[in-house]
């Protein structure tokens, strides 16, 4: 009788054991794929798209277009789609202007970019303050904070804002285009004008 109450115990303690050991395996696992599975935001220059409007005549009708070529060249992983803007640095080559009009185009390069400092690229990054997001922007040699505003819907954010090419110090090569363009950018009310405003719009793909 007490050898069977010996063998009873030891059976007794080798399944407790058994039921912790599977327990803590159970817990490890868990453990284990909420940490794979956390999600992660990274910039991409791939699906990125970056717009501009320029503005003519007294009355501001818009000039649309966008540069072909994004370069990141700096994109933090993060949790958050906000997060993953903050600290992010780009360049854009300048002579990637795109306005479908071949000729607008070769001016933009020639009579506007080619006038400034350090004109082969737009060099620049994003900088997150609380929940706001500002571009730090940089023309001509001269680097501006630009407040933005922002709406991320998944993986993309949609980034706009507005410039105006006079903080820079390009009244140079604002002046150049204008004085190129003066007959284009002659309105039927007879004055002619380029604006010193500029529209930003870019579209973020995080990967």
């Amino acid at each position: 009788m007490k050898n069977i109450l010996v063998l009873l115990s030891a059976i007794t303690l080798l399944s407790v054991s058994c039921k912790k050991k599977t327990e803590t395996e159970t817990k490890e696992t868990v453990v284990t794929e909420t940490t794979t599975n956390q999600e992660t935001y990274q910039v991409s220059s791939k699906g990125s798209e970056v717009y501009w409007t320029g503005y003519k005549f007294t009355n501001n009708t818009p000039v649309k277009g966008k540069f072909k070529t994004i370069n990141v060249t700096n994109a933090p992983v993060a949790d958050t789609q906000l997060a993953a803007l903050n600290g992010v640095e780009f360049s854009i080559p300048t002579s990637s202007i795109f306005s479908e009009n071949e000729i607008r185009d070769g001016k933009l390069v020639s009579l506007f970019f080619n006038i400034m400092e350090e004109t082969e690229l737009l060099t620049g990054s994003f900088v997150t303050k609380g929940e706001n997001l500002f571009l730090n922007l940089k023309m001509n040699g001269v680097t501006k904070e630009i407040a933005v505003s922002h709406k991320i819907a998944d993986r993309h954010v949609r980034i706009e804002g507005k410039l105006s090419i006079l903080d820079f110090g390009a009244d140079a090569a604002l002046n150049s285009i204008h004085k190129a363009c003066e007959v284009l950018h002659t309105g039927t009310d007879g004055v002619s004008k380029t604006s010193e405003e500029v529209a930003l719009e870019a579209i973020v793909f995080l990967k």
